[in-house]
């Protein structure tokens, strides 16, 4: 609990410019009844936020949402400790940035967080996220009528900013009219990591794991800031076959060619069994309408192809096919149902998704029905986890967040061979695990808050490096991307044009969709310019799976006599694009969350934006000094937002 905890109060005014250097007013925000904001979203980054917003101020849970039938859950994120900085060490749990600052969190997916980013203007009847078990969702910190940001590892659709600004020349939509224009950018560089456990199976008989024998020779990385994160390699041709669901058994002759020509068997583990049975492939992904299956489809589609014909926030699944499993009893807005007016779910030609999903709760696999209650067909979704088998089934076992993810993959061997099977046998008696999936590089090893996942160094196919899904090796990645309309520092300019294509939104042209150039008022180039051309989806170096977290936001925040959501949101973006540099005592702070290497995200294996994107940020949002009038508002303030806006 920090000391900072009960200086809630001191509020400040709405007018009130981000203070860069020396001692800081308190920071106060104001939102139904509670002084603190209010943000939901993407799982992929949940840990490292929350620690983030919690060493601003405040100490705030994870709130992770519940479903028809429970209730939402809270979790205790660890605050970092250690940090280094100009002015000396921080320590998170003790000391706080902003006094009077404090923000709550529910992970809920990038396209639940979306969905209530989208509809904050038509919550006044009905709350954005409810406390109970009955409704969709539900959250655990009780009745929320707005929120004030989220987080989406992709973009809003052209659909949901029309829903979003009422899809005319002007802004008459229901959260424009409660938020003003949206406000959309990358806040997170986020590196995907291709997830392991390094224990593959565990011998009954003798009480022995077996763990995946990774070759350490020829200088292949096998450690992140100097934590042991596994290293299995894979080239592109052995990683676009584990996806495909082509290559189901990691005794396959291409992981020997990866390793340095060494097998991955454990030289403990008896090696007619390994050459019978091997370690049967399992696939792990998202059940939830997921931005990081959306970076991860894209690097498949990109750099493999095949089912993966389009960058999705839902793996490739049959939507129009009778019999395939629906999951709506797990998740109430996931993709993977029936419907077919449902446009969350991908419509694919090729199904990679089984009919089971992880129970957290419950450590269970749950098997469900089809849209009409009956078994769904096996044939085409087959069950995953069933035995006697010695290869992978080739499709998902999907799985609700990256929480979820994190722990069906560290699941304890439970997978047996009949084959092979024999009680009395020494040798024989081995349960297997062998789940692969992809999940945010902050759930690895080593990381403050991880989840203990060992990473593949995949392959670069165009430097021919093995990489790990390192902060470092992300911001590589993501290169020398420019942001819409800057020269090379990220300073606005207009000569020479930004000439990259992107979507154009109808409320920038008369009501009517269209493409152009790429410019600053439009919340989706910011987004987009980052995948022109292959662009992230298929780097020319550093890590091969990268993306990034975007801010979802507004152009207009309230201030009451309470506080000022529109200062408090300022200074939660401000820590990550330079923008603060000093502490409420006014002691030097510069880079403790973004400094590459003893900043909290290189810690936490997440990249910090290049410091050319955050230069265009702070003066096309946060201060102004590009002069577009794009800059974050106060109701009332600067003639922009009208007294009665803001969220």
């Amino acid at each position: 609990m920090k000391r900072f905890k009960t200086a809630l109060f001191l509020a400040t005014v709405a007018s009130c410019a981000i203070i860069s250097s020396g001692a800081q007013a308190q920071i106060t925000a104001s939102n139904d009844g509670e002084l603190k904001l209010h943000g939901t979203g993407a799982t992929s980054i949940q840990n490292v936020l929350v620690q983030e917003l919690n060493c601003v101020g405040g100490s705030e849970p994870l709130g992770v949402i519940g479903s028809t039938t429970a209730a939402g859950t809270t979790t205790t994120v660890a605050e970092p400790t250690n940090l280094s900085t100009p002015a000396g060490t921080f320590d998170c749990s003790t000391q706080a940035l902003n006094t009077g600052f404090a923000a709550r969190y529910v992970a809920s997916g990038s396209g639940q967080g979306r969905s209530a980013w989208d509809a904050v203007g038509a919550v006044s009847a009905t709350p954005a996220f409810t406390h109970t078990g009955t409704q969709a969702n539900p959250n655990p910190f009780g009745d929320w009528s707005t929120v004030q940001f989220a987080f989406a590892d992709n973009a809003p659709t052209l659909t949901e900013i029309a829903t979003f600004t009422g899809n005319t020349a002007g802004l008459t939509g229901p959260s424009a009219a409660a938020g003003g224009a949206p406000v959309v950018f990358p806040k997170f560089v986020l590196p995907v990591a291709v997830a392991y456990a390094p224990v593959y199976g565990h011998n009954n008989s003798t009480n022995q794991d077996y763990a995946f024998h990774i070759d350490t020779t020829g200088g292949s990385p096998t450690t992140i800031n100097g934590n042991a994160v596994g290293g299995l390699r894979l080239s592109r041709t052995t990683f676009c076959g584990i996806f495909a669901g082509t290559i189901t058994n990691y005794n396959n002759s291409n992981f020997t060619t990866d390793n340095n020509g060494t097998s991955l068997r454990d030289p403990n583990d008896d090696s007619s069994r390994w050459n019978s049975d091997g370690v049967p492939v399992r696939l792990v992904g998202r059940l939830d309408r997921s931005g990081t299956t959306d970076i991860f489809t894209r690097a498949v589609a990109a750099q493999c192809g095949g089912a993966y014909t389009q960058h999705a926030e839902t793996l490739p699944y049959i939507k129009a096919s009778s019999g395939q499993p629906d999951f709506t009893s797990a998740r109430p807005d996931t993709g993977l149902r029936f419907l077919g007016s449902d446009t969350n779910a991908s419509n694919n030609t090729v199904n990679l998704v089984s009919n089971q999903y992880y129970n957290r709760s419950t450590g269970t696999y749950v098997t469900v029905n089809d849209a009409s209650g009956a078994a769904a067909g096996t044939a085409a979704y087959p069950n995953p986890n069933s035995t006697p088998v010695t290869n992978g089934t080739g499709v998902f076992l999907v799985a609700n967040g990256s929480g979820a993810v994190a722990a069906a993959i560290n699941k304890a061997p439970d997978w047996r061979s009949a084959s092979w099977f024999s009680a009395a046998s020494s040798t024989n008696n081995v349960d297997l695990n062998g789940k692969i999936g992809y999940i945010g590089a902050d759930f690895l090893n080593g990381s403050p808050t991880g989840a203990g996942l060992f990473a593949a160094a995949l392959k670069n196919n165009t430097s021919g490096a093995w990489v790990l899904p390192s902060a470092a090796n992300a911001t590589v990645a993501f290169g020398t991307i420019a942001p819409p309309q800057s020269d090379a520092s990220g300073v606005y300019t207009t000569s020479p044009a930004d000439t990259r294509s992107v979507s154009i939104p109808g409320y920038l042209n008369g009501g009517t969709d269209t493409t152009g150039a790429a410019t600053r008022n439009n919340p989706l180039a910011w987004y987009q310019v980052l995948y022109i051309g292959t662009g992230l989806a298929d780097p020319s170096v550093g890590y091969p799976i990268t993306g990034t977290t975007q801010f979802l936001g507004y152009s207009c925040y309230k201030a009451d006599d309470h506080g000022s959501n529109r200062d408090a949101i300022r200074h939660m973006l401000g820590w990550n694009t330079g923008r603060e540099t000093n502490d409420s005592n006014g002691d030097d702070r510069t880079g403790i969350f973004t400094d590459g290497t003893n900043g909290l995200l290189a810690r936490s294996n997440i990249g910090a934006l290049p410091s050319n994107w955050q230069t265009a940020i702070n003066e096309t949002f946060l201060s102004n000094d590009s002069g577009l009038d794009l800059n974050i508002q106060a109701g009332g303030a600067d003639g922009k937002c009208s007294a009665a806006t803001g969220v």
